[in-house]
């Protein structure tokens, strides 16, 4: 599905694009700049390009989505296999077994992982070695801060440039 009508040249090098083999290569997007247009064409054209690949983007976030439950239904039976298998285990009191590919053992291990309540614990545990802060740097106060005039060590501010599309 395409959604503009756009030239071989910019169709052949949106493929290129699109292929892994080229995902870093240079002379693709300098193949753009050797396309023969008058300069509000070329750029109407690459802009039809560009719209054509994000047009692709939903579907494979959505392939994605699908993808990721499909894999989560999957680990979540696997678990429930497992809990199962455990449970046999405990209720017969077998620790091993030994069948045709497989060799099985179960055994139980004590006080072997925590089980934590987070929004209980933080709120009645403000042990320093109970708890882990991480320090970071506040991106917006050191901005408002360079900003103003003031010195900061390790940071500047950088100019950019913004290209916008409507």
């Amino acid at each position: 599905m395409k959604l503009y009508d756009i030239s071989q040249a910019y169709l052949n090098i949106q493929a290129l694009l699109l292929d892994p083999e080229y995902e870093d290569n240079e002379e693709v997007l300098n193949a753009l700049d050797r396309i023969e247009d008058d300069f509000d064409k070329k750029v109407e054209q690459t802009l039809f390009v560009m719209r054509n690949i994000e047009a692709e983007i939903d579907p494979i976030d959505a392939e994605i989505k699908r993808l990721q439950a499909m894999k989560k239904t999957r680990k979540n039976a696997i678990d429930r296999i497992k809990n199962r298998l455990k449970a046999n285990f405990k209720a017969t009191g077998i620790e091993k077994v030994q069948c045709g590919l497989f060799n099985v053992s179960y055994r139980e291990q004590a006080d072997n992982a925590v089980e934590l309540d987070e929004n209980l614990f933080m709120a009645n545990n403000l042990d320093e070695e109970l708890v882990k802060v991480k320090v970071s740097p506040d991106l917006t106060a050191i901005k408002a801060r360079l900003k103003a005039g003031e010195s900061v060590v390790g940071a500047s501010l950088v100019a950019s440039q913004v290209l916008t599309i409507r």
